[in-house]
């Protein structure tokens, strides 16, 4: 009897302990369950207009996102984005669609690539960021170096124009024609610019005519040593009628002919009259403005004219310079009469160089990073210090006149010494690029889990090929997913670009014993602006693991 009552406790124990569990399990599903339904609330874009790759003829009114689940009213960012990375819109995001949608306004958009980036948080707390880029128009490319290359603009293309780091005998040859070509240009233009004055003293109108008759001679041998120098170089490997089609059919190589009529026309100037040196002197800057770097850029009346207000400022101050240490060097007197109206001119001459040279450095970097990316840049800011130790020497020589003082021979001549310096410079940086020239990517990795090579091509702003290889081990199967992604690491408030890739055909023979290799091509503008680029690749293998992502980091000028 003892014995079963024990058994009856027990087993009803034992139906007690069941109920619990089974209770316990009940509760556990039920919490899983309702995991999995706010795993899956979280807020995903569903719709965009205009849509990821869009070509549009006209800019679009507005932006408009629209999400699965309802946002956060308090946290919404969205931006939209030129190809210089600025943004094109003021107003503020407008809720709709009982809050899972974002509105913005645009203005009137011009040609280009736009990038809509957005940054927001779903009801139940969850980020969520992404970005797409879209197209109006037909935008032309952004400037880049091979637009300043002279080979690439008269049809040539590979050679070297003296922009490599080896000095050659060619490479020397061009640097010091061009450098010699710019002191004459500068010289003989500034004193016929000086010619000008009014109430001229007969010693300095003694010293300047002679000058000029000195100068005239000079700037004819050094415009045809550099013309023929230049030509040389861009014609290398090509017959000599090459340059006949040049100097008739091509923009630059009519410049040059029309240095060489200047330079024939130049030793006739001592014999002209006011009107025909001046002519003389503003046809000379006006080419050699239009022939520079100026004339790659847009709007090119706005360049090209920054460009030759600098020349006529450079003229007026290097030419005034080169006048009053003659007449220096022939009395003292005259020259520190003389000093007292060059010191004037010269002020307002190194005001404008100023002014003008930082709007055109300006115009052709995007950023003033840029200066310590090219050798054009590092020999712009040497040039900027020596005009900097000109203010200084000008500075003392202006004290010692207001003192009533002649100016010392040292400082006249370190002032001038400081402009053939800068002189040196810019022939110089002449031959560099200012934009660095843009390289194809390509980026390979290898792994136990994963082969990954990556080339974007030209890798410059704009519309890019990708082709991206995947091998992974042939025991681990197909995988579920591979992305590939694009972040601007210069803008962090900027989400990642999904590069919409699709898989291809690839035959190459890139095979690795034991691995499938999946490839993948896509075309478009994701590299949308200029910066510094991620790309990261993301893969989800059979089993629904991601394996670890590749990345590699690079920039775009």
């Amino acid at each position: 009897m003892t014995h079963s009552i024990f058994s009856s406790t027990n087993r009803a124990h034992r139906r007690t302990t069941g109920r619990a569990l089974l209770l316990l399990l009940v509760l556990v599903l039920a919490a899983c369950a309702f995991a999995a339904r706010t795993v899956s609330a979280h807020a995903s874009l569903v719709e965009a207009t205009p849509q990821q790759d869009a070509k549009l003829a006209e800019g679009p009114a507005a932006v408009e996102l629209r999400f699965s689940e309802r946002l956060d009213s308090a946290e919404a960012r969205l931006r939209v984005l030129d190809d210089q990375s600025k943004s094109v819109a003021s107003a503020k995001p407008e809720r709709f669609d009982q809050g899972k949608g974002l509105r913005m306004a645009l203005p009137k958009l011009g040609e280009g690539h736009y990038t809509v980036t957005y940054d927001v948080i779903s009801a139940d707390g969850h980020p969520v960021s992404g970005a797409y880029v879209f197209t109006v128009g037909n935008p032309p490319p952004l400037p880049d170096a091979s637009q300043l290359d002279p080979h690439a603009q008269i049809g040539h293309g590979g050679h070297n124009h003296g922009g490599g780091q080896d000095l050659t005998t060619q490479t020397f040859l061009l640097y010091a024609s061009r450098i010699a070509y710019y002191a004459g240009l500068l010289a003989l233009s500034g004193l016929l610019l000086w010619s000008a004055q009014r109430g001229t003293s007969p010693i300095v109108r003694e010293v300047r005519e002679g000058a000029i008759r000195t100068f005239s001679k000079y700037t004819t041998l050094a415009i045809i040593a550099y013309v023929v120098f230049q030509m040389a170089n861009l014609t290398q490997g090509e017959p000599f009628s090459e340059w006949g089609r040049i100097l008739t059919d091509t923009t630059i190589g009519r410049l040059y002919a029309a240095e060489l009529l200047l330079a024939l026309a130049a030793p006739l100037l001592s014999g002209l009259g006011l009107a025909g040196r001046l002519f003389w002197a503003a046809v000379a800057l006006f080419i050699e403005a239009w022939s520079g770097h100026a004339a790659a850029f847009s709007p090119i009346a706005y360049t090209v004219g920054l460009d030759f207000v600098h020349l006529l400022a450079a003229s007026a101050w290097g030419g005034g310079l080169a006048l009053l240490l003659l007449v220096w060097r022939k009395e003292r007197p005259e020259a520190g009469r003389f000093a007292l109206v060059f010191s004037k001119w010269a002020l307002v001459s190194f005001l404008l160089l100023w002014v003008t040279g930082t709007l055109s450095t300006l115009v052709f970097l995007p950023t003033l990073d840029y200066l310590w990316y090219t050798p054009w840049g590092k020999w712009l800011l040497v040039k900027a210090g020596l005009s900097l130790l000109v203010v200084a020497a000008a500075f003392l020589i202006r004290l010692r006149l207001r003192r009533g003082d002649l100016p010392r021979g040292f400082l006249l001549k370190t002032d001038f010494g400081l402009l053939a310096g800068i002189v040196f410079c810019v022939g110089i940086l002449t031959y560099q690029n200012p934009l660095p020239a843009n390289e194809p990517l390509s980026y390979h990795e290898m792994g136990t889990d994963m082969h990954v090579t990556l080339r974007i091509s030209p890798n410059a702003p704009g519309d890019n090929n990708f082709t991206l290889k995947v091998w992974l081990p042939e025991a681990s199967g197909a995988p579920k997913s591979i992305e590939l992604r694009l972040r601007p690491l210069d803008r962090k408030d900027v989400g990642a670009i999904e590069v919409p890739i699709v898989p291809v055909e690839d035959k190459g023979l890139d095979d690795f014993p034991e691995y499938t290799k999946y490839a993948f091509e896509a075309k478009g503008p994701y590299l949308a602006f200029r910066g510094k680029w991620e790309a990261e690749v993301r893969v989800v293998d059979a089993k629904g693991e991601e394996l670890k992502p590749r990345s590699t980091s690079f920039r775009i000028y």
